[in-house]
């Protein structure tokens, strides 16, 4: 998968906001130029990957060493520990670290690729991403967003969400990013019931051709939080073996929820 500068950024690069020519847009296009493989950067690397002018860069990168979001680093730059300070507050972090200890528990089970993901604004996101021990061709990274409709995952959360979001979801045009993705609302309306009613949901080469993935959400007062997926070579069958273990796993992520949070869970199955 080609590596990109983080795609949460577009609001502030849209034409016409009044964030575009701020300070704060300007921050975030140099810190959305840092990635999981490209933890450390050149001026001219932030540059190019940020599309600003070097005087504005440098300016940038100034102010944000200075209160601690960037370091100097091995003749570059890298993020630096006050962003680390901040990324632990979001709830999504306590929902992942409720999450690992199933998730390598499945991992230790299927020896697949396994991924724990949210939903936002008709996009699975990723929390956490477990690879597989016989290679990995999911094109998921942690943080990064894959169109829902596209995903197991994402589908698994569509289908258990409040008809306000899969509107929201389903109300453009579908982004396609294969020849097997579902070409309309009314298919992913269709899929959507079916998962209701099964309590899992599947993608075959919809995401990425050769990937296939089965997923379960993780459900919290009758709606998906979260959902988790097993991806496997789509020629190595139907995954629907890996399903119970995936309920499980769902299922126990679900109660730990409780303990940190409150919330009432459903079981994973519906």
């Amino acid at each position: 998968m080609t590596d990109q500068p983080l795609p949460d950024l577009t609001p502030f690069d849209a034409p016409g906001s009044s964030l575009a020519p701020s300070v704060l847009w300007k921050a975030f296009r140099v810190l959305g130029s840092f990635s999981h493989s490209r933890r450390v950067l050149t001026l001219a690397q932030i540059m190019r990957r940020s599309e600003l002018p070097k005087s504005t860069t440098h300016r940038v990168l100034a102010m944000l060493m200075e209160v601690g979001a960037v370091e100097q680093h091995d003749g570059g730059y890298r993020v630096g520990l006050r962003m680390f300070t901040l990324g632990a507050l979001p709830p999504e972090v306590a929902l992942r670290d409720a999450a690992m200890v199933h998730l390598e528990e499945l991992h230790r089970v299927t020896g697949q690729t396994l991924h724990l993901a949210i939903l936002r604004g008709g996009e699975a996101v990723y929390l956490e991403k477990l690879r597989s021990r016989k290679g990995d061709p999911s094109p998921a990274v942690v943080g990064g967003r894959l169109p829902a409709h596209c995903t197991a995952i994402g589908k698994a959360m569509l289908a258990f969400s409040e008809e306000r979001g899969v509107a929201d979801a389903l109300g453009g045009p579908l982004h396609r990013r294969t020849a097997h993705s579902l070409k309309s609302a009314e298919d992913v309306r269709g899929q959507l019931a079916v998962i209701r009613t099964d309590g899992f949901a599947v993608d075959r080469e919809e995401a990425v051709e050769g990937l296939a993935c089965v997923a379960v959400p993780v459900l919290a007062q009758h709606r998906a939080v979260a959902a988790v997926s097993v991806g496997f070579a789509a020629s190595a069958g139907s995954g629907h073996v890996l399903i119970n273990a995936l309920r499980q796993a769902a299922g126990a992520i679900s109660r730990s929820l409780v303990s940190v949070s409150g919330l009432q869970p459903l079981a994973a199955g519906g």
